[in-house]
């Protein structure tokens, strides 16, 4: 059992065990100050690739029909100085959600945030909506589009 304010959890490739909601309650009971601080590294590749890897099997294929997007995610902090990005690209279509690698044109929908403000949206534990008013989240291109996301992918438990 992990302590409130502890991030134990992601010492190892254990996140990667979790499910779903049992990884949005370990989310929920660690400050953000931790999650900060362990999200880097390492850890920080572990919990991108996992949460990317999972993207698809979140997706409501029936809310997703007829809606086709291309969407880039910019993870900042990534690199020595924290400066960089890593990107993942993926292609929501006719009720399925495909990763792509990061293509030559503009995506459909830009998305750029730190990979706390990521792990606590997509477990549920922060809305993107407010991630935005707050300026943790920007969102570029297609904003009628964007603003569908939400409906379109579970988060957190259920």
């Amino acid at each position: 059992m992990t302590e409130r304010g502890s991030a134990g959890w992601l010492e190892s490739e254990g996140i990667t065990t979790l499910d779903a909601s049992e990884l949005a309650r370990l989310v929920d009971r660690t400050s953000e100050r931790e999650l900060r601080h362990r999200l880097i590294g390492g850890v920080r590749e572990i919990a991108l690739r996992e949460i990317f890897r999972r993207m698809p099997e979140y997706l409501r294929p029936a809310r997703a029909a007829g809606f086709e997007a291309v969407i880039s995610w910019q993870i900042t902090g990534a690199g020595g100085d924290g400066r960089a990005v890593d990107e993942y690209w993926l292609h929501v279509h006719d009720g399925h959600c495909t990763p792509l690698p990061p293509q030559p044109t503009p995506p459909d929908i830009s998305i750029r945030t730190d990979p706390t403000t990521l792990l606590r949206i997509v477990t549920g534990n922060e809305d993107p909506v407010l991630a935005v008013l707050k300026q943790r989240l920007t969102v570029r291109g297609d904003l009628a589009r964007a603003a569908r996301l939400p409906k379109l992918f579970s988060t957190g438990p259920t």
